[in-house]
C-alpha cells in the first residue's frame, strides 16, 4: 500500500473500510454494478478494492448508505491501478470530481496544521459520531493511552464531547501478532522535546508484511519504537500512530535515523524522522 500516487496527498490519508456501491458505464454501454470497498480515503480521493478492471480516467457513480434510507452520491474518476490483490481483485486510485460533497463524513484539516502533533488518529465525537482526522498534542496522548479517549470541543454539537477512535465499518481478520514485553530504555540525546507514551505503532514497509510495533516516545519530529524486524538506517517506511487494530488508522511517512539491536529481547529499537510533506514528493 506504499504505491499510492502523491497526488493523494493533498491530505492525510486515512486506513479505512467501508462498503461503496460503485457504478459505471462500459465500453459497449451497459451500466455495471458492483459493492466495493475502500482501502484509504482522504479529502479529495482514496482507494477501492474492486473485481472489475477499469482503465485511468473511467468515471465512477460512487453511493454509500448513511442511515436507513438515506443515501450519499457522488462522482469519481480512476487516477490509476496501483496494485493487484490475488486472486482476482484490483485496487484503484480515485479522485472524486465533486470534492465538496463531503462524500466520506470525515473532516479533514490542512495538512500544515500538523506541525505541532505529536499523533493522528480518526476519531468520532460519542455524541454527533461525525469522524474528524484528529491532530493530538502531548496531553491528548498522554489521556488516550490512559482512557483510549479524549475530551474536545465539537463544531457539529458546537460543544465540549468525548472523542473516541473510529472503527471500521468493514472488520479485518485479527492475527496480530502479541505485543513484545517493554523492557527498562536507553533513549539517545535529540534536539526535540519527546513524550514517552506506550502504545501500539503499525509500520508499513514496500514489499513486507505490515507489523506491529510499540512505540516508546514521540515527538512533533519523530518517535521511536522496536520492533521484530530491523530496519536499516535511511529506510523509509510508514507509520501509523497511535493504532488499533480494526480502526480507521492514519499512516505518514518516516525514515529511519538509527537501528539498534537489544540482543536480550530478541527486538531491535529504532529512532525515526517524519518526512515533511514538501519533502514526500
Amino acid at each position: 500500500m506504499t504505491t499510492l500516487s502523491d497526488g493523494l496527498r493533498l491530505s492525510d490519508r486515512v486506513s479505512f473500510r467501508m462498503p461503496v456501491e460503485t457504478s459505471w458505464v462500459s465500453p459497449s454501454g451497459d451500466t455495471l454494478r458492483q459493492t466495493a470497498e475502500t482501502l484509504l480515503v482522504s479529502r479529495n480521493g482514496g482507494v477501492l478494492r474492486l473485481s472489475e478492471k477499469l482503465f485511468p480516467g473511467q468515471e465512477l457513480h460512487l453511493r454509500r448508505n448513511v442511515e436507513g434510507d438515506n443515501w450519499k452520491n457522488t462522482r469519481a474518476r480512476v487516477i490509476a491501478e496501483i496494485d493487484q490483490d490475488p486472486p482476482n481483485h484490483f485496487l484503484y486510485a480515485i479522485h472524486l470530481v465533486e470534492p465538496g460533497s463531503d462524500f466520506w463524513d470525515i473532516d479533514f484539516p490542512a495538512p500544515q496544521n500538523a506541525e505541532e502533533a505529536l499523533a493522528r488518529l480518526l476519531m468520532e465525537c460519542s455524541f454527533c459520531q461525525r469522524r474528524e482526522v484528529v491532530y493530538l498534542d502531548e496531553l491528548q496522548v498522554k489521556s488516550f493511552e490512559i482512557r483510549k479517549c479524549v475530551a474536545r470541543h465539537c463544531r457539529h454539537c458546537d460543544s465540549p464531547s468525548i472523542w473516541i477512535e473510529a472503527q471500521s465499518e468493514l472488520r479485518e481478520p485479527e492475527d496480530g501478532p502479541s505485543t513484545p514485553t517493554v523492557e527498562e530504555r536507553v533513549v539517545p540525546r535529540r534536539n526535540r522535546t519527546r513524550v514517552k507514551a506506550r502504545v501500539l505503532a503499525c509500520i508499513r514497509r514496500r514489499g513486507f508484511q505490515e507489523e506491529i510495533a510499540v512505540c516508546e516516545d514521540l515527538s512533533k519530529g519523530g518517535l521511536s519504537f522496536r520492533s521484530r524486524n530491523q530496519y536499516p538506517e535511511g529506510t523509509r517506511v510508514e507509520v501509523a500512530v497511535p493504532f488499533t487494530p480494526g480502526t480507521g488508522a492514519i499512516f505518514v511517512p518516516i525514515r529511519i535515523v538509527f537501528s539498534q539491536a537489544i540482543p536480550t529481547a530478541g527486538l531491535y529499537r529504532h529512532g525515526a524522522a517524519y518526512i515533511k510533506a514538501a519533502l514526500d514528493a
